[in-house]
């Protein structure tokens, strides 16, 4: 990674977790969610925030998440051997970023729903009240189970209790602590040799810091930056399951923004990573994972699969029951019906048949089919790979189209196995 200047905001991920409620061998921050593990929408907002140097704090399974992310620009693993809570996650950071001079922003790994126009309000406010420490709180009907924010009576800030040790009156509060912070970086691992273990969890608490800083003399705010989505955290498989709703709502309202239709957005997933054009209409039960790029004024569904590495050009048709993957279709191209497109690259105006398929998998080996413009490909028509059909042919209704048994532009086969048709 390019070296990032010492007084450069930073971040610590808390991902060391071993997610105990989600009765799973894999981290909870691994779990997919529309596509993705949990973990990388953190990130994702974390850097669109401009935030370049992240360093994720790893326990729990730290070589599968280390592996999951061993490519991405920006990530540094810190090991946490042994998890004393918030506060030592953070500690087991400062030999790393004992150089380092500017903000720290510190936020947990499993809250997917954490937004980048957050991160950089924190940043900014922090900046701007000269403030050494900012909490984001955020306002919630239901504050059970959260840590509470303490105020003066002028409504300064004063501490965090958390849910175990806060007192009757304290727990009523409804302005919570989501675990969004930035500090002074330096301070911060100075207040944190301070921190004890003195609650009912016997743990080091990250809260403790504010408090510590304020004693000290250092300005810290709590402002009510962040909304409840943004606070929604992954203990268990409900947790996941609502976040993908959540998540859901914000991708399609990203794309209802640009000029996209989707028909039931209950019953239609997509993945946060899909590309769709303006004037596209995505209609019921259809399912759109990985990175799929969809054109403009295309139909996808209902009861359609995209999945990754598929390109739909301008104005495609992709029906009931199709699935395409790893696969190209090029501008007016249709397949309305019951068809299996893989590892395949289509021209323009292709008419695919209802029950075509292309047969790419021989002996662990996947081979690539091509078709080329205004080609005609018959109801339940096979095309075994590697294979090419030439322009404007015709591959009759249940054909087979053999391997390497290429037909040529404007041919018209049938039969099993494909051969010319007699005139």
């Amino acid at each position: 990674m390019d070296s990032v200047p010492v007084n450069e905001p930073v971040a610590i991920v808390m991902a060391a977790g071993k997610s105990t409620r989600m009765k799973s061998d894999t981290p909870k921050i691994l779990h997919e969610l529309c596509g993705q593990p949990v973990l990388q929408y953190v990130l994702d907002a974390l850097t669109q925030a401009g935030i370049r140097r992240k360093l994720v704090v790893v326990g729990f399974q730290a070589d599968k998440v280390k592996a999951a992310f061993a490519n991405t620009p920006g990530v540094e693993f810190v090991l946490q051997a042994e998890q004393l809570g918030t506060g030592h996650a953070v500690m087991v950071c400062e030999p790393s970023l004992r150089e380092h001079q500017g903000p720290v922003v510190v936020i947990a790994g499993d809250q997917p729903m954490i937004r980048p126009e957050l991160i950089a309000d924190m940043l900014r406010r922090l900046k701007e009240t000269n403030s050494k420490g900012l909490i984001a709180t955020a306002v919630v009907p239901n504050p059970f189970g959260l840590g509470r924010i303490l105020r003066d009576e002028s409504g300064n800030f004063i501490g965090v209790v958390e849910q175990k040790d806060a007192t009757p009156e304290q727990a009523r509060i409804n302005e919570i602590n989501p675990s969004f912070y930035a500090f002074d970086g330096p301070l911060l691992f100075d207040s944190l040799r301070k921190v004890r273990p003195e609650n009912a969890q016997k743990e080091y608490y990250l809260t403790d810091v504010p408090g510590i800083l304020r004693t000290g003399g250092y300005k810290i705010v709590a402002e009510s930056l962040a909304t409840e989505a943004d606070m929604y955290g992954i203990n268990h498989r409900g947790h996941l399951a609502e976040a993908h709703r959540l998540m859901q709502d914000r991708i399609h309202q990203r794309l209802f923004d640009s000029g996209v239709t989707i028909v039931d957005p209950r019953t239609t997933s997509i993945d946060s990573r899909a590309e769709i054009g303006q004037d596209t209409i995505i209609y019921p039960n259809t399912v759109i994972g990985g990175p799929v790029r969809v054109g403009r004024n295309c139909k996808v569904g209902p009861f359609a699969h995209l999945r990754p590495e598929t390109e739909l050009a301008d104005g495609v048709i992709v029906g009931a029951f199709v699935e395409v993957v790893r696969s190209k279709l090029g501008e007016g191209t249709a397949a309305r019906h019951l068809a299996y497109l893989g590892d395949a690259t289509l021209g323009k105006n292709v008419n695919v048949g209802g029950g075509c398929i292309t047969a790419n998998f021989d002996a662990g080996v996947k081979s690539q089919t091509k078709v080329g413009d205004g080609v005609s490909l018959g109801s339940g028509s096979v095309l075994i790979a590697p294979v090419t059909v030439g322009d404007h042919a015709t591959v009759g209704a249940g054909a087979i189209v053999t391997k390497n048994d290429d037909v040529p532009p404007g041919a018209i086969v049938v039969g099993t196995p494909a051969h010319p048709m007699k005139k």
